[in-house]
């Protein structure tokens, strides 16, 4: 990698990890507004696995989930998450197994055996890669446009409720 692009690439995680922390999102406790919207994800996918992820540094927290009871985060390393934040909207993959990025990773060979994903970017205000809303299944899927359509704009919605919640903050501080 040229090292003109690792300095961008660095420049652009930092912006991004400054952007997640300023929300104070988080380490806070489950919101019915997210946990309501993991349920939707679960019911209208028919996933056993469903989740509003936020990426950070080293780890991938999770602010709502369903089908993950017990867990809370992942190290950033492994997941799936980690690499959707780089997608322009969207990233899917029908067969992990069937994937060169994941198909020696722990989460698809290990007691999980993850076979799908599919992941829409949570952004923020100023537009950075915050995390996403995830679906995850044990055997391999495909997704419609449609489907791909709704994902996104379930991550749009969460952008808006974290963004909103932002502005409330910054608010009550006037």
């Amino acid at each position: 990698m040229p090292n003109r692009y690792r300095h961008w690439k660095q420049e652009q995680e930092r912006r991004r990890l400054a952007a997640l922390k300023g929300l104070g999102i988080l380490e806070t406790p489950r919101e019915e507004r997210f946990d309501v919207i993991t349920r939707l994800l679960a019911r209208d996918f028919d996933v056993p696995i469903s989740m509003i992820s936020l990426v950070d540094d080293k780890r991938v927290w999770f602010k709502s989930e369903v089908g993950l009871e017990g867990i809370e985060e992942v190290s950033r390393e492994i997941t799936f998450c980690s690499h959707a934040i780089e997608a322009d909207h969207i990233m899917v993959v029908e067969d992990a197994m069937a994937d060169q990025r994941f198909c020696d990773n722990p989460l698809v060979t290990g007691e999980m055996a993850l076979r799908f994903y599919a992941g829409a970017v949570i952004r923020s205000s100023h537009r950075e890669p915050l995390g996403a809303v995830c679906i995850i299944d044990h055997k391999p899927r495909q997704m419609t446009y449609r489907d791909r359509r709704q994902l996104i704009d379930f991550a749009n919605h969460v952008s808006a409720q974290i963004t909103l919640k932002q502005g409330r903050l910054r608010d009550s501080d006037d």
